[in-house]
């Protein structure tokens, strides 16, 4: 007898990745209840779905919501700035009986990291472990859509690339991602497939270099040591170029073994079959 796949969802944030993830969970049968921080602006919160504005840190009313949805699985999708937002979220959930949390990762992998936003994400899940509330993290390496961003393109007209920018990395369509590969393991998949699983997806694999070449001749590369003042999160954008070059950006990266395995990048593409993954000249019309 084949297992039930879960049917109630809770979605923690409504941004970016939130909304189209949202509607997708949606389409697929699943019920859907948003948690938001209550707020005085309007929220976009798609038709057919429940909403509660609650304090992130209100454990009792998230137990009580969690409880009152018969919410299965609790799916994390806050922004790196409000991680600190997830071990009370995750407390309520282990209170309410949900039996996954999803945390909020889609980038690169976290496991075995130590230190900064990776190291949070790392501890983060192995506090879930302790608490013997099963996860499933997903790691996507670089979203395609920000290829634009990380090289500083619309600020200087160029494509600005820091060190040799000849290591493979993971780069994969924001909606093939959250939107697309989680929303159909969490309502195809059974219970014994998700639990204490990480997902490794990969849309692309290039170099920052490969990626540049993309653009043909219509726009300058330029190798720099930092980025100008005039560049906005430089120091972040500078980070990120940085774990490309370490390998550290592809999916079959490993902290703990300090290398990328090539076979492991992709490796749970399989599980969306029939899934046309959306390349970088199609992402970024090239």
């Amino acid at each position: 007898m084949s297992e039930a796949t879960y049917k109630s969802i809770a979605v923690l944030g409504v941004g970016t990745v939130a909304i189209p993830l949202i509607k997708e969970l949606l389409a697929n049968g699943a019920s859907v209840l948003i948690i938001t921080r209550p707020s005085p602006k309007a929220r976009q919160i798609p038709e057919g779905a429940h909403h509660a504005a609650i304090d992130y840190t209100d454990v009792s009313a998230l137990t009580a919501a969690f409880r009152k949805h018969g919410v299965e699985v609790v799916v994390s999708t806050i922004n790196h700035e409000a991680l600190d937002a997830q071990p009370p979220v995750a407390e309520a959930a282990k209170n309410a009986g949900v039996k996954l949390f999803v945390p909020s990762e889609y980038g690169l992998p976290t496991a075995g990291h130590t230190e900064g936003i990776l190291g949070v994400k790392s501890r983060f899940v192995d506090s879930l472990v302790a608490a013997g509330l099963p996860y499933a993290r997903l790691y996507v390496g670089g979203f395609i859509d920000s290829i634009p961003y990380l090289l500083a393109l619309d600020e200087t007209g160029k494509l600005n690339i820091i060190g040799e920018g000849r290591t493979s990395a993971t780069v994969t369509a924001q909606i093939d991602s959250a939107s697309g590969f989680l929303a159909y393991v969490l309502t195809h998949l059974p219970p014994s497939q998700l639990h204490n699983v990480t997902f490794r997806i990969q849309g692309e694999r290039k170099t920052l270099r490969e990626l540049a070449s993309l653009y043909g001749d219509k726009v300058p590369v330029v190798e720099i040591s930092e980025f100008p003042p005039s560049v906005k999160d430089g120091a972040f954008r500078a980070y990120l170029q940085a774990a490309f070059n370490s390998g550290a950006a592809s999916t079959g990266f490993d902290a703990a073994e300090g290398k990328d395995d090539e076979q492991r990048a992709g490796s749970s593409n399989s599980l969306w079959p029939g899934h046309q993954w959306r390349t970088v000249k199609e992402v970024l019309s090239l």
